[in-house]
């Protein structure tokens, strides 16, 4: 058995619940709400290899227009000032990782190392991963199933064509170009989405452990733009004013540094007693006399919220 398994292993089976610090009490609302930074810190000119086109549907029809360049490895995250930094995983150093704002017909390619530890995961997470764009209408090879996973060292190219489902259809505003925003059947249009490690057997693990973000699709009705003179856009708050909120319950253990912890034997669903937002315990957000929009995301593993 992995050492760091059985650690965990050994821990649960001699002092029970006492490895975790049901009882740890938090200050509530001594930090601000963190907000992931924009994908554009991850953005590169090229890739180096360049993408493959031959191993990827339709790559030539709808070329990239960005590229950007990610790496899943370790890092050492703050929950809570009152807490020690726990050695998590995250998407460059981020969890939950960069906020991707993106639009149908703009065509993007997103490059995932995966720079994790072959060994030392802390007693939970694989070390392998593959990167799940959850429920974006995807070519098979760019959508990261389960079974889709590799290993430390390796990289893999997702190829993102932004267009709705029904496209190839004829399903199109002005069926003539499949690239137009308003390809595809307009019912199928997402505008929230969220990415996050789909390891198979191991996927609850690795979200649970940081590998999460989320990824915003925008088209000619949702325009990202409140001030959108287009009659058509909903002029829904954007800026500052989008907001994303992804909440995930969290444990820590009894040691005195109060690592993250993950119950990996419990299958019945893993719930913390601790509750951040954005990767923080509790924080408090500064909010102006406005409308805003917030973008909920629960990225589990098991709780449910009213």
């Amino acid at each position: 058995m992995d050492p760091d398994v059985l650690a965990n292993f050994n821990c649960l089976k001699t002092v029970g619940d006492f490895c975790t610090d049901r009882h740890l009490s938090l200050r509530p609302f001594i930090q601000a709400l963190p907000i992931p930074p924009d994908a554009s810190r991850v953005q590169v000119a090229s890739l180096n290899p360049p993408p493959d086109p031959t191993t990827h549907q339709r790559y030539n029809d709808f070329p990239p227009e960005k590229l950007y360049e990610i790496h899943a490895r370790p890092f050492q995250h703050q929950f809570h000032p009152d807490l020690s930094p726990s050695t998590i995983w995250g998407y460059s150093d981020m969890s939950p990782g960069p906020l991707f704002k993106e639009h149908y017909g703009h065509p993007i390619v997103v490059r995932i190392h995966n720079d994790l530890p072959l060994t030392g995961n802390g007693g939970f997470g694989k070390p392998a991963i593959t990167t799940h764009l959850h429920n974006m209408h995807t070519a098979s090879e760019s959508d990261g199933f389960p079974g889709d996973f590799y290993p430390p060292g390796h990289y893999h190219d997702h190829h993102y064509a932004m267009v709705r489902a029904g496209f190839a259809s004829g399903e199109t505003d002005n069926d003539d170009d499949p690239r137009d925003p308003g390809a595809g059947d307009r019912r199928e249009a997402l505008g929230t989405l969220w990415y996050h490690d789909h390891c198979v057997d191991f996927t609850s693990q690795n979200v649970y452990k940081g590998l999460f973000g989320e990824f915003w699709a925008y088209d000619q009705f949702d325009s990202g733009d409140e001030n959108d003179p287009d009659p058509k856009a909903f002029h829904l708050p954007s800026g500052e004013y989008d907001v994303p909120l992804m909440f995930t319950d969290r444990v820590f253990d009894n040691t005195p540094a109060h690592q993250l912890f993950m119950d990996i034997f419990n299958v019945d669903g893993f719930l913390g007693d601790q509750y951040t937002v954005n990767g923080a315990v509790q924080p408090y957000f500064k909010v102006a006399a406005r409308k805003y929009r917030f973008r909920w995301l629960n990225p589990g593993p098991s709780r449910f919220y009213q």
